[in-house]
């Protein structure tokens, strides 16, 4: 009877012991979850891209950089002002954005003669000019670890037609941002 209690005994120490050992065998920690919202992005055009006075002659090309500097090819007289357009992002506080270009692989953004008086019948439709060649001086923008704004330049190139009709043309292009 000694050996069958001594067995039970040594029987119960062997299970308390393999059931404490798959007990340390798992162990909980409890994680923390943040995020943090972002405030909403907005965009604003401060100046237009402008390319001046331009003596169309027999064509060519008229760019204007977002570094403000200009070239021209052909025979056409660019002068007067000449500027990139100009933009202020504002958003989050010390947050970067990302800068996005007018896409032209489908076609360049056309500017239209901006005459009240054309006589489409008379005249054929309005005389267009195509704007392309996109460039900025920043592709992401830092926003202002205190104001949460920052800005960039965006210029670009115009073609003009020999002997393009006289007057001033218009056209809109679109820029978006984004967080990175």
């Amino acid at each position: 009877m000694r050996n069958s209690l001594r067995l039970a005994v040594v029987g119960a120490a062997l299970s308390a012991i393999s059931f404490a050992s798959v007990a340390n065998a798992a162990a909980t920690a409890t994680a923390t979850a943040t995020a943090e919202v972002l405030d909403t992005l907005s965009l604003t055009a401060d100046s237009a891209l402008d390319f001046g006075q331009i003596a169309a002659n027999t064509g060519g090309t008229v760019t204007v950089g977002s570094d403000a500097n200009t070239a021209t090819t052909g025979a056409l007289v660019s002068t007067g002002t000449r500027a990139p357009a100009g933009f202020t992002v504002t958003g989050s506080a010390g947050a970067n954005v990302l800068v996005s270009l007018p896409d032209t692989s489908g076609g360049p953004v056309v500017l239209s003669l901006n005459d009240p008086s054309w006589d489409v019948v008379a005249q054929g439709p309005l005389p267009t000019m195509s704007l392309d060649g996109f460039e900025s001086n920043l592709t992401d923008v830092a926003l202002s670890a205190t104001t949460g704004q920052g800005t960039f330049k965006v210029g670009g190139t115009l073609a003009v037609g020999s002997a393009q009709h006289p007057g001033v043309y218009n056209g809109t292009f679109d820029v978006s941002v984004e967080y990175q």
